[in-house]
């Protein structure tokens, strides 16, 4: 059984009877007859496992029963050899496990055959596809019984929160394939330490990095790769990778392999030409030691809002320790002080995307860790040089509280607020020590929850000082 048959069954357990709708990615223009490399849609890849641009699925289940129909580019000789060749409906029923196959052109005029006395369809209907290819289509198929009426009697849900919370459970077919995926980025990482040399420029060190990706059989990137080095480590989505290395200087890479559709998601933070020096170690061993603190939660039972908060009150203890910050602990976390150097999450979920599908509450609670969850765990500190000064608001803040005002107002204006909240705070002005200004740090590992606790899937791309230091040394 392959990984969208299984996924396919999973669904039709859930569903039950009703009628899934959904539709792969199109080939996207660069320029003129230039394209982007096609990616197929991950939650259409997860159902069908259909590789190619322009086609259509319909699942239809009855019982608790999938039953696959495929809608597919025809067979042709001439645009095959411009294009590369096609499986075709016979490929469809073949390789793909389609009970059914047809030609993408024929949607429409098969659709309401299929759809005869279901009324209960899933589908994304927020997309601009169900827009163009099933809005109107569903007037005809599940039509309501009014003269002159046009409008569907269809109940439409989304498809989107039942693909989420199946996509969240890996099976054995999927970490196989994310297995895979991080072996492949832990050997570009070592590369990529061996390699690099002071004078190099970053995107060379990405180069030799990416050679290894794509010689040990990844398909493409998991994204862009970020290869940072000095002050650059300090942006969080640095991607330019223009700069040259300085001797002595911290590099951090942020880059993983696709395999199988599925990423991987890992950054080490080395320095280069020389050993960690005495302010960068300090930082270092501050985030390793969080980073395997959160390592350690990812079991049964703990969530990651309770990762996300232990790593805070570990960095922010560290924090506390460098002189980063100007007051204790308890005022570092409840003014969140801490956010002046780390700014983002603890973690995501991983899997066919990067940010893999799945939310981190469930029924308005922090979602717990359950066997098949994959995450990353990423904590970082960065003391940006473009602030030797800062002014500390002494406000007490809430995460919760400014999470949902986001939610509730939306990023624009509730940032709005939250920036004018502080402007009318006291302050409290410190001093960033000078040695550790343009240090930025972040060490991220794949971590795989299981039963008898967490597997981490990139445990041997190196992260101790020692194991880094004997390596580029």
């Amino acid at each position: 059984m392959n990984n969208a048959t299984n996924a396919r069954d999973r669904l039709a357990q859930i569903i039950k009877n009703g009628a899934v709708l959904l539709h792969g990615n199109s080939v996207v223009y660069r320029n003129n007859d230039t394209w982007y490399p096609f990616r197929q849609d991950s939650n259409f890849h997860y159902l069908t496992a259909w590789p190619e641009p322009d086609a259509h699925a319909v699942i239809l289940v009855k019982d608790a029963k999938p039953e696959l129909h495929l809608f597919v580019q025809d067979r042709n000789e001439e645009m095959e050899t411009w294009d590369g060749k096609r499986f075709g409906q016979d490929g469809a029923l073949d390789f793909f496990g389609a009970d059914k196959a047809y030609s993408y052109n024929n949607y429409q005029k098969e659709l309401p055959k299929l759809l005869n006395g279901i009324t209960n369809i899933y589908c994304d209907y927020s997309s601009s596809l169900f827009d163009r290819f099933d809005k109107k289509i569903l007037n005809i198929a599940v039509p309501y019984d009014q003269r002159g009426a046009d409008f569907s009697k269809a109940t439409l849900h989304s498809l989107q929160p039942v693909i989420s919370e199946l996509r969240l459970i890996k099976d054995a077919g999927e970490l196989e394939l994310l297995t895979k995926a991080c072996d492949i980025t832990v050997l570009g990482h070592i590369e990529a330490m061996k390699y690099a040399k002071p004078g190099m420029f970053e995107y060379q060190v990405g180069a030799q990095m990416e050679k290894v990706f794509y010689e040990q059989g990844a398909e493409r990137l998991g994204y862009p790769s970020i290869v940072a080095s000095g002050d650059n480590a300090c942006i969080l989505h640095y991607s330019t990778n223009r700069d040259q290395i300085k001797e002595g200087s911290l590099l951090l890479i942020d880059a993983a392999a696709e395999f199988g559709m599925y990423s991987s998601d890992v950054t080490r933070t080395f320095p280069v030409g020389t050993k960690f020096s005495s302010p960068q170690k300090d930082v270092y061993n501050a985030v390793l030691k969080s980073q395997i603190e959160g390592i350690e939660g990812v079991v049964e039972g703990n969530s990651m809002k309770n990762v996300h908060q232990q790593t805070i009150r570990s960095l922010s203890e560290s924090m506390v320790d460098l002189g980063l910050v100007p007051m204790g602990v308890e005022e570092t976390v409840s003014m969140m002080h801490f956010f002046e150097f780390f700014m983002h999450g603890t973690g995501h979920w991983l899997g066919l995307d990067v940010h893999d599908a799945g939310s981190g509450e469930i029924q308005g609670k922090p979602r717990e860790f359950s066997d098949g969850m994959v995450t990353t765990i990423e904590p970082g500190i960065y003391v940006r040089p473009t602030k030797p000064v800062i002014d500390f608001p002494l406000l007490e803040r809430d995460p919760n509280a400014i999470r949902e005002r986001r939610k509730h107002l939306g990023m624009e204006e509730a940032t709005k607020l939250e920036q004018e909240e502080i402007a009318n705070a006291k302050t409290v002005t410190h001093e960033i020590p000078k040695d550790l200004l343009g240090i930025g740090v972040r060490i991220e590992d794949d971590i795989v929850c299981t039963k008898n606790g967490p597997l981490n899937l990139t445990e041997d791309a190196p992260k101790t000082i020692e194991e880094i230091e004997n390596l580029i040394s």
